[in-house]
């Protein structure tokens, strides 16, 4: 580490208690020094913290580095504490005084009581109707903000967002306590008059994408988030777009009302209108560039190899992520030596370690399926014998929701869309990919079946919908169809998008949570709810097995042990053997003295 290294030092208030916010520009070097001080990092503050005390300022101060303090200081006489109730800030020269009082900091976590003011709150750029502002969570103003109707929540940017009317502007100021945080916007005046150049260029890694370039405004950057297909490259450090000249002038249309210049340095003929991508061959660049992205360029070549290999096989995005991420694991516990120098005793004492640190037999399953792919099919070695030990599966029998408490989830949702989502879920048995990417071509509503497609393992199936929710469906599709041109039945935030399966988990937790439900569920419990409560009611387990999409008659019968009414009708030989009741607390016994 370099004993220039700047650190900056802040006085922040987080977690209901003064800290000391410790930034500096990523170095890998100063961080593990960092963290010998005690400091714990934070996603709120993306920065590391210590708590606000002279012993963790003097730990900082011992370190081979360069403190960068806030230059506002108070006086001598505040610095010592004297007749100061608040904790000052850090000092040039000399220690941080001393914290004060218990009662002090206790009142700071009272509703009613609340710093005069807030170094971290930020108002950002306006999008659309909306005021956008950023705060340090705290959590009496968080509770506040939450009750006023018009300001939400937004978890993509970190941000707050609140309505442009004068009735939200007046209840948020009264609750940051500062007037005249949000400038005066009249009904017409929405929209803010900018200046900026957007720059379209080339990509060469890839000739069927553009990048574009954007001024540095939090409004254009949430837009282009929301376009279709559209994805950020952290190599250029842009988003890029599909290079067709239907994305070109949707993208100008976009910002048509903005001041903007534009600058296409695009060569000729680089537009065309085959390079519009699928979701499949998007979904397989995106996960490519992640994978690749996460190992230095030494072994970068034998991790293409593999990802190369794998696309040729046809292997699925999922598959293709998860074994490129565990062999991305595997080399950087090997400080990314070339994988074709590791000895199968070596991969077989690493393998070991993992699960003796506690890694599932599923996820040890999938390691080594990885790990003899690459050697198998990848390097070909020749007299490489890879016999690698196969972790035994643990046996576990997976949690499900009984109709009385599936009814009570229903009864909770109140919101036509999620209500729809987690009742087809259930209804028909379907996977959390399998819902979100269903599409209104998919719904045979005739037949009252579901076509889902190219599934888990690559294969097609019908499956049954539900008659209670063809209305609801149909309706909900004539409402949609009015108000967006979305293919997807559950369409996402962004156009063009499915919603988003943390969304979906989003809404199942909080419909458990209403609804009382103390069972850890997911999503996917409903299905298998929905197969328990197929063979309860006396379904052939075959049918299930093909509503299910299961190879295997094996994964179907893990079902015939959750049965509650097969277990039911079954008693304990206890029950049979006729024991008396024990005798009660009155009567007099003779202790045993011997």
């Amino acid at each position: 580490m370099s004993s220039s290294t700047e650190v900056r030092l802040e006085k922040v208030f987080h977690r209901n208690a003064l800290r000391i916010a410790i930034r500096f520009n990523y170095d890998s070097e100063l961080i593990p020094i960092i963290k010998k001080t005690g400091a714990r990092w934070s996603k709120t503050l993306n920065c590391w913290y210590l708590d606000y005390t002279p012993e963790a300022f003097n730990s900082l101060k011992s370190l081979d580095i360069i403190l960068l303090l806030p230059e506002k200081q108070k006086s001598e006489k505040q610095m010592a504490g004297v007749e100061d109730r608040e904790i000052p800030s850090i000092a040039l020269s000399g220690e941080i005084p001393s914290v004060p009082d218990t009662p002090v900091l206790q009142s700071e976590h009272r509703a009613d009581v609340r710093p005069e003011n807030f170094s971290d709150l930020r108002l950002l750029d306006s999008v659309g109707r909306y005021w956008v502002f950023q705060l340090n969570y705290r959590y009496h103003i968080v509770e506040q903000l939450k009750q006023v109707k018009g300001v939400h929540w937004n978890n993509n940017y970190k941000c707050y967002m609140a309505v442009q009317n004068d009735d939200v502007r007046l209840k948020v100021e009264e609750i940051l306590g500062v007037k005249g945080f949000f400038p005066q916007v009249s009904s017409r005046e929405f929209k803010q008059e900018v200046m900026g150049t957007v720059n379209i260029r080339e990509h060469k890694a890839d000739a069927c994408f553009m990048q574009v370039h954007l001024p540095s405004r939090f409004s254009f950057t949430d837009r282009i988030r929301r376009f279709s297909f559209s994805r950020y490259s952290r190599d250029a450090q842009c988003y890029l777009l599909p290079a067709t000249p239907d994305v070109l002038n949707t993208l100008k249309l976009m910002f048509e009302e903005d001041k903007l210049k534009w600058d296409i340095e695009l060569p000729e003929s680089y537009l065309k209108s085959s390079n519009a991508p699928s979701r499949k061959k998007l979904s397989l660049t995106a996960g490519r560039e992640r994978l690749l992205h996460q190992v230095p360029e030494s072994v970068r070549p034998a991790l293409e190899d593999m990802i190369n290999m794998m696309m040729a096989k046809n292997y699925s995005s999922s598959t293709i992520k998860a074994y490129g991420g565990w062999m991305v694991r595997l080399m950087l516990d090997h400080d990314y030596r070339d994988p074709s120098e590791y000895t199968e005793r070596e991969v077989i004492r690493y393998i070991s370690g993992l699960m003796m640190s506690g890694l599932q037999s599923a996820s040890g399953h999938s390691m080594v399926n990885a790990i003899k792919f690459y050697y198998r099919d990848v390097l070909r070695l020749k007299g490489w014998q890879l016999e690698l030990p196969r972790p035994k599966k643990e046996k576990k029998l997976p949690s499900v929701l009984t109709k009385a408490e599936c009814l009570r989830i229903f009864e909770q949702l109140e919101n036509n869309k999620h209500r729809l989502l987690l009742l087809m879920t259930y209804g028909s048995g379907l996977r959390l990919g399998e819902i979100v990417h269903l599409k209104w071509g998919d719904i045979l509503f005739a037949e009252y079946k579901i076509h889902i497609k190219s599934a888990k393992g690559k294969k097609d199936r019908h499956v049954m919908l539900p008659a209670m929710i063809v209305d609801q469906l149909m309706h909900y599709r004539e409402f949609q169809k009015r108000n967006s041109s979305n293919d997807y039945v559950f369409e996402g935030q962004m156009a063009g998008e499915p919603y988003s399966e943390r969304s979906v988990q989003q809404v199942m937790k909080r419909s458990l949570f209403k609804a009382g439900v103390e069972k850890k569920a997911t999503v996917h419990t409903l299905r298998h709810s929905f197969a328990t409560h197929l063979l309860e009611s006396g379904t052939d387990i075959r049918y299930i097995q093909h509503l299910l999409g299961h190879s295997s008659i094996k994964t179907t019968t893990i079902y015939t042990h959750l049965s509650s009414r097969k277990v039911g009708s079954i008693s304990s030989p206890l029950d049979t053997l006729g024991i008396p009741n024990p005798p009660s607390k009155n009567t007099n016994t003779t202790a045993d003295t011997n």
